[in-house]
């Protein structure tokens, strides 16, 4: 009987994988965090929640911290040095914020490598207290917006002379083409929502000849970004889309917050009011209060669409794109944007 000679199994190669964001594990942070800064005892950490953004609870002996892990996007990695700057001058000034903790090298941030490329990964410390948005409370709404507009003060003092830069208004537009994506089966929202970015970035820009002032903005301020604590401190946290905006959109941006929570209005008039107490707002501010929340609306829904390959279409568990469609159309018309 002939004998049957088999030829070698030869493997394929794998292909490597294109990451779009990794997770990476607590010990690796606790390990990272042990060495950079200084810290007593034991550190453990764990992962928070894993979003825009991932972040851990970091624990020593004696404090508790939040370790923020930057996704990679579009931005520069060392972007995130404009949000730790502004930060630690709130610090100095003593303006109560969550603030980025300096390494033992003294800087602010560190970066490290991942399946996507470069991350940056930054300690705060932690904001003591509770969520807004789980302890509402008219009087602490107007507390929190005059603390607000000291807030965006502050930034106007940090800035100095020089002249704001009007990008970030309109920086939605790199994300309308992933929006445009995200609602490929919807061919009203398709059409709709190329001319809205469109007449939206024309109408901010026309703006700026109108007397509605910038400023440093958080830039995502809502319910959830602010913690009021036992004995009433408040502390702003969460300043990763701190950027150059109009101060008015950083209001909405809160109003808007209020009511995507579902909350009573009246929370975010009395935050209104508050701010109003420190920073009266111009009457051209007042005249495109519509704008500026509808702004936020598609801000959202085009940073959410952008962000979906990396933390899932779910990112709209909150709100479906029928709410937030409904929402924008209904504005846009008696904007002119539609």
């Amino acid at each position: 009987m002939a004998t049957v000679v088999q030829e070698p199994l030869v493997e394929t190669p794998l292909v490597k994988a294109v990451v779009s964001h990794s997770v990476l594990d607590p010990s690796f942070i606790a390990a990272e965090m042990t060495r950079r800064y200084a810290l007593s005892g034991k550190v453990t950490a764990f992962l928070l929640y894993r979003g825009m953004n991932d972040v851990y609870l970091v624990q020593d002996e004696n404090e508790r911290y939040a370790a923020r892990v930057w996704r990679k996007t579009y931005r520069d990695v060392d972007e995130v040095a404009y949000e730790l700057d502004f930060l630690d001058y709130l610090r100095g000034e003593g303006f109560a914020a969550s603030t980025g903790v300096r390494a033992r090298d003294g800087n602010l941030y560190f970066k490290v490598d991942s399946p996507e490329g470069e991350r940056a990964i930054a300690l705060y410390d932690w904001a003591p207290g509770h969520k807004f948005g789980d302890m509402l409370d008219i009087g602490i709404a107007e507390r929190i917006g005059a603390t607000f507009a000291q807030m965006h003060l502050h930034g106007l003092k940090y800035h100095g002379d020089a002249p704001f830069s009007s990008d970030n208004a309109w920086r939605f537009e790199e994300t309308v083409p992933a929006l445009l994506a995200f609602v490929y089966d919807r061919p009203d929202d398709l059409h709709d929502y190329a001319i809205i970015a469109d007449r939206l970035k024309q109408r901010l820009i026309d703006l700026q000849a109108e007397d509605v002032p910038m400023g440093i903005c958080h830039c995502d301020f809502h319910p959830s970004n602010v913690h009021v604590s036992e004995d009433g401190q408040i502390t702003l946290l969460d300043f990763d889309g701190l950027g150059e905006d109009y101060m008015m959109q950083d209001v909405q941006n809160y109003v808007w917050g209020n009511l995507f929570y579902g909350f009573s209005p009246s929370y975010g008039e009395a935050f209104e009011r508050g701010y109003e107490t420190v920073r009266p707002f111009t009457e051209a501010e007042k005249a495109n209060k519509e704008l500026f929340l509808l702004a936020k609306a598609f801000r959202l829904i085009a940073g959410m669409a952008e962000s979906s390959k990396s933390v899932g279409r779910g990112t709209l568990r909150f709100r479906g794109l029928d709410w937030l469609g409904e929402y924008i159309k209904s504005r846009a018309r008696p904007l002119g944007l539609l």
